[in-house]
């Protein structure tokens, strides 16, 4: 669909939640010689809390020697995910090894930014080019409390307050909810990544000016990241047998998870972004979170891509 790059290149997209990335990554990987990484450190951080869930410990970073328990981890995942995850794709150390000695031209990780918290980052793999997807925050949060209540609900996860959409509380009711919302753990990534010299104007894009300006948006992110782009991009096949084909951590994570995933699965183009709903219309619990995070988005964004 694209012309080829001998260059190659090494992208990492660290995302917010709900952020159109999943569409993105969809997108990108029609583009040739490439392969697309589906969040291999967001289902770690899963893996990760889950287990201290359990246990009141710290799971350890590398599968090896520690097969036990991140086959039993894995068998809790299984049963919230309603999908079958590969035990050996669990761990930061394995996704690091794995990221590094990938030998394709193009790849790209779309990943989210709560998974690279501070204890993390020693497992950033090397050589490669670290970018941002940013989404104001009512919108990310108010589509990733939609998501989760409706994940929990239609497995019987949900009591009390918990079980009426209405009464749902993201920040009490789900405890994969990051604690600074995605939003705090991907600008805390960002300022790393420019403090430590890794990269000291990473590039930031917006969830919203994808949607309304996606040729633009989408030639400037691959000419600032050295992947090829082309105006064929902007309409994809609608069919998601393309996302069998990303590199997750299960065979068939997307495919299962429908209410994660199944909208983008669908998608062949990007649609103009709706209006933004009315503050008196929102949850509770998405006005309280939204606010406590704007001051990171609104920084981020001053950063962005101008179009």
């Amino acid at each position: 669909m694209s012309s080829s790059n001998s260059d190659g290149s090494r992208t990492i997209l660290w995302c917010v939640p709900r952020s159109i990335s999943t569409a993105l990554a969809k997108c990108l990987s029609f583009i040739d010689d490439s392969e697309v990484w589906f969040e291999p450190y967001a289902y770690c951080n899963a893996t990760s809390n889950e287990y201290n869930h359990q246990t009141k410990l710290n799971i350890p970073m590398d599968y090896e020697g520690n097969e036990e328990i991140f086959q039993r981890v894995k068998k809790a995942l299984d049963g919230m995910a309603n999908t079958h995850f590969e035990p050996d794709r669990l761990s930061y150390g394995s996704v690091k090894r794995r990221l590094e000695a990938t030998t394709a031209q193009h790849v790209l990780v779309k990943d989210m930014g709560n998974a690279m918290t501070e204890e993390y980052r020693a497992y950033l793999p090397k050589g490669y080019r670290h970018t941002f997807l940013i989404r104001h925050p009512v919108r990310s949060i108010a589509s990733y409390r939609k998501m989760m209540y409706n994940q929990f609900s239609e497995l019987g996860l949900l009591e009390g307050k918990a079980a009426a959409e209405e009464t749902y509380d993201v920040e009490r009711d789900d405890r994969f909810f990051p604690s600074g919302y995605g939003m705090t753990e991907t600008y805390d990534l960002w300022k790393y990544i420019q403090d430590e010299n890794i990269d000291t104007n990473p590039v930031v894009i917006d969830g919203d000016d994808l949607l309304a300006k996606p040729a633009e948006t989408l030639s400037a992110y691959c000419a600032a990241v050295g992947l090829p782009y082309s105006n064929g991009l902007l309409q994809w096949d609608a069919s998601p047998k393309v996302l069998t084909r990303m590199k997750a951590s299960g065979d068939n994570l997307l495919m299962d998870l429908v209410n994660f995933y199944g909208t983008a699965m669908k998608s062949s183009c990007f649609l103009p972004p709706k209006e933004m709903p009315p503050r008196d219309q929102l949850p509770a619990d998405v006005i309280r979170c939204s606010d406590k995070v704007m001051t990171y988005y609104e920084d981020m964004y001053k950063t962005r891509l101008k179009i």
